[in-house]
């Protein structure tokens, strides 16, 4: 009896690193991407990114039975490498739209459009699939608490490159946010590096949300970065800010979910929201309080 309790100990000790630790690199990165989008002036880019990638999901479970699951005589889900597919397929198409447009304006409102469409068509290719239960509740809650060893690891390679070339880059890549003009005469293409800052956008949103869902990438990449906004005093400390208010509300979330059951994306949003909003009321009441403000 005590030997097969702790061998379940142990089990679900593991089981909770692995969904730890990619959530928490997930946690990490999305939030300082966003940055990059709010300093843009492009939140609804960070809204609709997360759901192309989910509509390409959704195209995965509703293509996957028809062409490929009855050739293998199995009914299980698409693969994971499947759904990427189909995720990159899909943002490629929108970001590159998006990226054709002229202006922010333009590129606001056209995000505007894909999110409402990519939410409707997520909608509709879930409900014809033969995995309508399971994919719904992908769709709405995530499955952060299913990530197995090789979802763990693809999360976390994922966010180690991105990490490394927003790290490596980063001059550039604030400098192109916020100061076109400027960005030019230092010789800095500011559709090159639109594309950049999409393409970031979009390999996180493509790799990361067949693993933890729509919802939860949607939130890491917006919630930090838009709150904190109005506190922030510079480009550095402001994507850090962001990169901790993602770690700390993902530590608060997955407690709550073991504690009261709850489902992963929603509560995450709340508590993401929470941390943020506590954050810039503490910092902006430091400033008024201090002798310099």
């Amino acid at each position: 009896f005590f030997s097969s309790r702790r061998r379940h100990t142990r089990s679900l000790c593991d089981w909770s690193s692995d969904v730890c630790s990619s959530d928490l690199a997930a946690a990490l990165v999305l939030p300082a991407i966003g940055t990059l989008l709010v300093l843009r002036k492009m939140p609804f880019v960070a809204v609709a990114v997360p759901g192309i990638a989910g509509s390409g999901v959704a195209f995965a479970y509703f293509i996957w039975p028809t062409i490929f699951a009855m050739a293998y005589e199995t009914m299980d889900p698409p693969h994971t490498f499947f759904q990427n597919l189909c995720a990159f397929l899909f943002l490629a198409l929108g970001l590159y739209w998006l990226s054709s447009r002229s202006s922010r304006e333009r590129i606001e409102s056209g995000a505007a459009l894909l999110f409402v469409i990519s939410l409707a068509l997520s909608e509709i290719l879930l409900l014809d699939s033969i995995y309508d239960e399971f994919s719904h509740r992908w769709l709405h809650h995530g499955h952060v608490l299913s990530i197995l060893e090789d979802g763990r690891n693809r999360v976390i390679a994922t966010c180690l490159i991105l990490a490394t070339v927003s790290i490596y880059y980063r001059r550039e890549l604030w400098l192109t946010a916020i100061d076109r003009e400027q960005a030019a005469l230092s010789g800095l293409p500011e559709r090159r590096w639109l594309l950049i800052h999409l393409s970031l956008a979009g390999i996180a949103s493509g790799m990361i949300v067949p693993e933890i869902g729509p919802q939860a990438v949607l939130g890491l990449l917006l919630i930090p970065a838009t709150i904190s906004f109005p506190a922030a005093r510079s480009l550095s400390g402001y994507a850090w800010t962001c990169s901790m208010i993602g770690v700390i509300s993902t530590l608060l979330t997955f407690w709550l979910s073991i504690v009261r059951d709850w489902p992963i994306s929603p509560a995450l949003l709340v508590v993401l929201a929470i941390v943020s909003l506590i954050h810039r009321g503490i910092k902006q009441q430091f400033w008024s309080s201090s002798p310099s403000a």
